[in-house]
């Protein structure tokens, strides 16, 4: 059994047979004498594995074997829309599971295939065998070169599927893969090479990205090339794995400006407008009550009120919404796994905008957790746990404008990007834009550290990166002549001063 289905809850048989009632049926000829009603009343488990607006998947437990049952309610306008327009799309994996099982490639074998209605449909249902096994652990090289043979003989097959990834590959008892999703399968006579690197490349992303593989992409591809004559370089397949991340960080982003699972859209009846989190809701009483009551943080344009922190702007002509590109920031951030403040709700009301965001009462200052480092091996870890973080920044093409040390809280011992409107998405950030921001950081940050700790900083910042000394010396130097022309007088900061 999967992890999923472990972790599954109970569901009554009964339920989903009233569900399925009035359905038309087509089964398989290798099931011809059995039906739907005899299925779920002789299944003594069902369970519910998954569930979303989508797709609901139950497994049944039944004399006859075991089965998974794949429901899609077809909720949606939008997906309603979709298979009446494309009616033929509703017996897509059923037709799929046959055409796999011709060309002998491991599939689930397909049970029963039913659909109310058919313009429009109002729902379709999917029954397959349970193949039995685990998923793909990503992280030990058996599964990871039997995944690269399995796609091998996709490929020469003329099997191409357009969401490939671990999730959708299963290995079953004989320790052999199977395609468990054949929804999105296509069939060509002979799969182009731009198609086999698209493939291989949204794989990788999962597998390099998401899970973290421990396996080299060169030795993956050694053994999928070994039966092409024409082989797939490590270097393209990254091109698109990293091109496919970055598609995957712009759609996520910007669910926040739309109706989502954890976000929605506020337009007419609570006298203000923008977008909120699902599990936060003010209206305009609750926001006049903040500006009224709140704690004053930094001049009139930061107010704290309870656990909310409220950042306002006066909108004018000409001038940049400095909170609405807060609250895109923050979701781009929250996104590639950087910390930066949780951001709640941003609202535009009587021409001002506000963005609200959790306040952290317990963090600190960058400058003032550093000071109180006394133990030198405490700051050498600290040091060390920065630098890891700034270079993650700098990696994901994350540029702060005005990277200075008020500008980074702590808070249990991580570090948290604020003061969102200076955050830039570059396509690819530039080594001159890094020089700049380690410039502003050692010019800002505390006085406690000495010559020594900023080194060591840089070392562990360039790890890999510079391998030479004579390359970190040249720039260092750099660095320290950017800062030198800083004004360092706000932080209690003189470089000419610092101890060794």
């Amino acid at each position: 059994m999967t992890k999923e289905l472990a972790a599954a809850t109970h569901f009554s048989a009964a339920d989903l047979h009233d569900r399925l009632k009035g359905c038309r049926i087509v089964k398989d000829a290798a099931y011809k004498d059995l039906t739907v009603e005899h299925l779920l009343c002789q299944a003594s488990r069902a369970s519910l594995v998954s569930k979303s607006f989508r797709r609901e998947v139950y497994f049944l437990d039944a004399p006859v074997g075991k089965f998974f049952l794949k429901i899609s309610p077809l909720s949606h306008k939008k997906d309603r829309r979709r298979f009446l327009m494309l009616p033929w799309r509703i017996g897509t994996e059923w037709r799929n599971l046959y055409r796999l099982e011709k060309k002998s490639v491991a599939a689930p074998k397909r049970v029963f295939f039913g659909y109310k209605g058919r313009y429009p449909c109002r729902g379709f249902f999917l029954v397959t065998e349970d193949v039995g096994g685990t998923g793909i652990d990503c992280r030990n090289p058996g599964h990871m070169f039997r995944l690269a043979d399995y796609l091998a003989v996709l490929h020469a097959k003329g099997v191409y599927h357009r969401d490939l990834h671990p999730g959708n590959i299963l290995i079953d008892r004989s320790g052999q893969p199977v395609l468990l999703d054949a929804q999105e399968v296509y069939f060509f006579p002979w799969l182009p090479h731009g198609l086999r690197l698209r493939n291989l490349g949204r794989l990788w992303r999962y597998i390099h990205f998401l899970y973290s593989s421990t396996v080299d992409l060169d030795a993956f591809l050694a053994v999928y090339n070994s039966g092409w004559k024409t082989a797939v370089a490590a270097a393209d397949v990254m091109a698109f794995a990293v091109r496919f991340q970055e598609q995957y960080y712009a759609s996520r982003a910007k669910r926040c400006f739309k109706n989502s699972s954890e976000f929605k859209v506020v337009k007419n009846g609570r006298g203000i407008k923008g977008f909120e989190r699902r599990d936060f809701q003010w209206g305009k009483d609750d926001l006049q009550a903040a500006l009224s009551h709140g704690e004053y943080i930094k001049d009139e344009k930061l107010i704290a009120y309870g656990d909310v922190c409220i950042k306002i702007h006066d909108k004018r002509f000409f001038h940049k919404n400095r909170c609405l590109k807060c609250w895109q920031m923050a979701r781009a951030l929250a996104v590639r796994g950087v910390n930066g403040p949780k951001a709640l709700a941003y609202y535009a009301a009587g021409g001002c905008a506000y963005f609200l965001m959790v306040y952290y009462r317990d963090s600190i200052k960058l400058n003032a957790y550093l000071s109180a480092l006394y133990d030198q091996g405490q700051r050498r870890a600290a040091i060390r746990r920065l630098a890891d973080w700034v270079r993650t920044c700098h990696d994901l093409n994350i540029w702060q404008r005005d990277f200075k040390s008020s500008n980074v809280l702590v808070l249990a011992e991580q570090f948290m990007m604020v003061d969102l409107e200076g955050v830039r998405l570059c396509r690819r950030l530039s080594w001159r834009r890094r020089v700049f921001n380690l410039a502003q950081l050692n010019a800002s940050v505390s006085h406690a550290l000495t010559i020594k700790d900023r080194l060591r900083f840089f070392y562990f910042y360039c790890r890999g990166r510079l391998p030479s000394v004579k390359k970190r010396r040249k720039a260092y130097q750099r660095i320290w002549r950017i800062a030198q022309k800083k004004n360092t007088l706000p932080f209690g900061l003189d470089l000419e001063r610092l101890s060794l």
